[in-house]
């Protein structure tokens, strides 16, 4: 039998990889560096959206890959049990068993610890600083130190002499003392004394001035003043000696190799040689934070380059493949790419590729991106002096001077641009290049922005709380057939229903609209002529648990995002509640994430799109961009091309994706006798199946039959799985 099925799986079709239904990656800009270790060859940079791993070659740890938040601010590596301990923001702390990335992506190497950042207490919680002292770990925080041992926090207590909250910004230990830097001075305690959880055992040093960061190199401390004063001392830390002025500082380090760093706004200042001192690194900017050595030189931890090493010669910036901007204000999606727009940066990323990037200050003020569906190596950005056109790297300005902030393409291929305030609210751009304006008296001064095309028309907002249609009409060159109307959101139950602002809309596959509002959603019905009068739109009803009763969908959130997915579902985007996917009429609620329990990290999401052709969904939030592997894709217009993975289906293997299929297809699976085992409706293009039967048992080894049809039943496909336990 065993022989059989192995024949029989060499006749199987080969299934290209494929990321994993359900799986989770980022798209973060990797750099506002704070941090960085060296451990064994190893650089080891913390930046905010996560930690660089850096030997010559580039790996990344994020919340979608091993860590419990977002927003790294500290972290040590303790080389007592060869963990890596990281601090956050909002005073998490996650312990790493190990300084692998591979095996920290694996899962189970990483301890969290949230007991601070759950605690109740006056000040910011963010960890600053971790210092290893005999067998306690120490954490200065916004407001307390804590003390480690064991995974779990021990203590937590004020140096400040009443005993009130106090920003602990640094930690240092020389000898027997540790050092603790504030705003109001620097504090010593002896670490032998048993009765340091009582503020009265912290002396005061250096009163009277703001102290922002310590080193400890030669055997002496070394103190960093908010004034850029540099401070010496040894010993009992009674004595201070002033070693110079650093304007606009930074942090102090002390490396390994015994030098002395002072990182300012504009230098990294060597104190024991200052003709290592640095002002540039030869790259596009210079912002130092931290640094550590580096083989034989250098590796630093730049607030705005993330990471950046030098081996003894020329810098390199050691970067994450991402896009170059956390701060996405709008995506698209065509055919597979997705673009992502930020003020000053435009970043593309194809449907299998990295990330590719464009910096341009004719993007400064970015409002909305739209890629050409004749030429996907053409997109144009929406700024508020004009429209950008991007091809092949190079940047080109249009409309200058008029606030445009809206630009889509019409069935036709002609883009449409939306330009706010202005006389000539409509330009039209021809595949030629040529541009002309259209003077609606409908849409003329209106402040006109995000449109989404349903059929032939144009649905976008006017102003803060209005929606406006526009139609080229059947031949865009000629304004005379062109149609604009302006009005209010009004819902077809409910006469005395307002909104105060729109945020977002889309259309869906059904040709309806889909509007988020600071009520929640509404929706209008597809129309054959949507300028016959005043669209009603509806408000979605969501049974409650109540019977007889029911709410309606979202009416309590600010939702300011909507994309529509293969299967015709909405995937809505909140202010502050993350993410929610609902059914095709938006009646059901499929999924939620949030920062809580996804790797979201903001609950503020400001875009979303989908890449049809993989069915990952990409949210750009406030602190940046990260991927759902969904299960819905775009239909295609024949079974040709499809794809079934894993095949052969292994012991440990416990979902199949279905995908390049027509849309809304029949799936039926059987094994060989043609027993049901499966059957589903594809989400748009794809489906998944559990491996299990219609009893919710895994099915047995052998192979199975997929059948395939489309919806007409027009054209269908069989194709062959392999199940091995």
């Amino acid at each position: 039998m065993l022989r059989l099925l192995l024949l029989i799986m060499l006749a199987l079709p080969v299934a290209l990889p494929a990321q994993k239904t359900g799986a989770w990656r980022d798209h973060f800009a990797y750099t506002q560096g704070a941090d960085v270790l060296v451990q064994g060859g190893q650089v080891i940079c913390v930046t905010s959206a996560g930690l660089i791993f850096f030997d010559g070659e580039v790996e990344k740890i994020s919340k979608a890959s091993g860590l419990s938040d977002f927003g790294l601010t500290a972290a040590l590596y303790d080389a007592q049990t060869g963990y890596i301990f990281v601090g956050y923001g909002s005073g998490n702390i996650d312990v790493l068993r190990s300084a692998d990335p591979r095996k920290i992506r694996q899962g189970s190497q990483t301890k969290n610890i949230e007991a601070w950042k759950s605690f109740t207490t006056h000040g910011r919680k963010g960890i600053n600083r971790f210092l290893r002292v005999d067998d306690l770990i120490l954490a200065a925080t916004g407001s307390q130190i804590l003390e480690i041992k064991s995974d779990e926090i021990r203590a937590n207590y004020s140096v400040d002499e009443n005993n009130d909250t106090l920003a602990v910004q640094d930690l240092a230990l020389l000898g027997d003392f540790i050092a603790a830097a504030t705003p109001k001075g620097l504090y010593v305690a002896d670490k032998n004394n048993p009765n340091r959880f009582g503020s009265s055992s912290w002396q005061r040093r250096l009163a009277g001035s703001s102290v922002i960061s310590l080193a400890v190199s030669g055997g002496k401390l070394y103190a960093l003043q908010a004034d850029g004063a540099l401070q010496e001392a040894t010993g009992d830390l009674q004595t201070f000696t002033h070693r110079g002025s650093y304007p606009s500082p930074r942090a102090l380090s002390a490396t390994g190799d015994g030098d002395l760093w002072v990182a300012t706004a504009t230098a990294l200042c060597n104190v024991r040689n200052a003709q290592k001192n640095i002002s540039s690194y030869g790259l596009s900017a210079f912002s130092p934070q931290k640094v550590a050595a580096y083989k034989s030189g250098i590796c630093v931890a730049d607030l705005e380059l993330g990471l950046v090493a030098s081996a003894g010669g020329a810098f390199v910036q050691a970067q994450p493949n991402g896009p170059l901007s956390n701060l996405t204000v709008a995506l698209a999606e065509h055919g597979g790419k997705v673009v992502a727009a930020a003020s000053g940066a435009l970043s593309a990323m194809e449907s299998k590729g990295a990330w590719t990037g464009s910096a341009s200050s004719l993007l400064s003020g970015a409002k909305a991106v739209a890629i050409n569906p004749v030429n996907a190596a053409e997109t144009f950005v929406a700024t508020s002096s004009g429209v950008v056109r991007l091809s092949g790297g190079a940047a080109e300005k249009k409309l200058q001077g008029e606030d445009v902030r809206g630009v889509a393409f019409d069935p036709s291929g002609t883009l449409c641009a939306f330009a706010s305030g202005s006389a000539t609210p409509v330009w039209l751009r021809s595949a030629n290049d040529s541009w002309s304006g259209v003077a609606s008296s409908a849409l003329s001064a209106k402040a006109l922005a995000t449109p989404a095309l349903a059929g032939k028309t144009f649905w976008g907002v006017a102003e803060a709380n209005l929606l406006y249609l526009y139609s080229p009409g059947d031949n865009p060159a000629d304004a005379d057939d062109d149609k604009a109307s302006v009005f209010p959101v009004q819902v077809a139950d409910d006469e005395t229903f307002s909104v105060g602002s729109i945020y977002a809309l889309a259309a869906d596959l059904n040709g309806g609209v889909w509007l988020g509002t600071d009520k929640g959603v509404v929706a209008y019905s597809a129309a054959s002529d949507p300028f016959a009068g005043i669209p009603l739109g509806q408000r979605i009803k969501i049974p409650t648990e109540i019977p007889g009763q029911a709410a309606y969908l979202l009416q309590y959130e600010l939702v300011t995002a909507i994309a529509v997915d293969g299967g015709n579902r909405k995937w809505l985007g909140t202010r502050d509640a993350g993410v929610f996917l609902q059914s095709g009429d938006g009646t059901e609620q499929l999924r939620t994430f949030n920062a809580q329990n996804s790797p979201l990290p903001s609950n503020n999401v400001l875009d979303i799109a989908i890449n049809s052709q993989t069915g990952e969904v990409i949210f750009a939030t406030d602190k940046g961009m990260v991927g759902f592997y969904s299960d819905a894709t775009a239909g295609k217009p024949s079974f040709d091309e499809v794809k079934v993975y894993p095949n052969p289906v292994r012991p440990g293997m416990g979902l199949v994706a279905i995908t390049n299929l027509m849309e809304d297809a029949s799936v039926k699976i059987t094994d060989v006798s043609g027993n049901l085992v499966f059957f589903a409706t594809a989400n748009g293009g794809s489906t998944t199946w559990d491996v299990q039967n219609l009893n919710g048992r895994r099915v047995a080894t052998g192979v199975y039959l997929i059948f395939l049809a489309d919806k007409s039943g027009q054209e269908s496909r069989v194709v062959k799985l392999l199940v091995v336990n």
